[in-house]
């Protein structure tokens, strides 16, 4: 596991695309900071926190979902995955050393860019509080994580580039885009003693849901939720809520570590 999640890692800082995204994250985030030029200080959940929220739900799922895919993908492609099946690699291995490597090049350059962005507004004269900071960092680094996840996933479901190029667009398009409209639609079909059990049940199938609802409550805005939220906040407010995100972390990555094991065991033996 340690040997490919060094040999990911040194791949993909090796890539000139990767520090494409370092120039990203630094224009999308001193924007985002450099908005607020005018207000003396950023703290708790405001129409700022929302922007940031919003914006980082459209960019960072899509991108991890695309470099999680493409990273097994590739390598089915061009046949360095049958390579890999000569020696004695454990597909449990494997996946680890895969989302060890690329969570720990993606946080990287992420955590520089925010580093690199924090100052420019700093210098600008905006005011952050350390908990908003914090609060939006991890919530960011939580979106790199559990959508790098779900592309690896994935990405040992297909075949080629395009396959997983393709796929990713429509999950994320169908989880972040029309993800509210598909579900007013769907309680629009039910009983009403049933929304408030759907609505729960479909936050736990999303992550994005799930980590953006834990952090409006973490900064204390879980009102704008309304009354089929209300049983949960209790759940998701510290400390419970750092018991109950960590569990939902476990069994986010046991689900998709037992599918895409699987999916590559079947694999070998064709």
């Amino acid at each position: 596991m340690w040997n490919i999640w060094r040999s990911e890692l040194r791949m993909t800082i090796r890539q000139r695309s990767y520090y494409s995204f370092l120039v990203l994250w630094v224009a999308v985030l001193s924007l985002l900071f450099l908005v607020q030029k005018s207000a003396p200080s950023l703290s708790g959940y405001t129409n700022m926190t929302g922007t940031v929220v919003n914006v980082a739900l459209y960019i960072i799922p899509l991108f991890m979902l695309i470099i999680g895919s493409f990273s097994i993908a590739n390598e089915m492609e061009n046949g360095q995955w049958r390579l890999l099946n000569t020696y004695p690699l454990f597909s449990m291995s494997y996946i680890s050393g895969k989302i060890g490597g690329q969570f720990t090049a993606q946080t990287i350059v992420f955590t520089f860019s925010y580093g690199i962005s924090l100052a420019i507004g700093l210098v600008s004269g905006n005011g952050f509080s350390s908990e908003w900071l914090w609060s939006i960092y991890f919530f960011s680094i939580s979106l790199i994580f559990f959508f790098l996840v779900l592309g690896i996933t994935l990405g040992c479901f297909v075949s080629t580039r395009w396959q997983a190029l393709s796929i990713s667009v429509i999950i994320w398009f169908f989880l972040i885009m029309i993800w509210p409209t598909a579900l007013i639609g769907v309680l629009g079909l039910v009983p009403y003693p049933w929304i408030a059990p759907l609505m729960k049940l479909a936050l736990i199938v999303n992550p994005a849901e799930f980590i953006r609802v834990s952090l409006v409550i973490n900064l204390d805005g879980g009102a704008v939720f309304g009354q089929a939220y209300d049983s949960l906040v209790p759940f998701l407010d510290p400390p419970y809520g750092i018991l109950n995100y960590i569990l939902y972390f476990i069994g986010f990555l046991a689900i998709t570590l037992l599918f895409s094991m699987l999916m590559l065991e079947w694999r070998k033996r064709r």
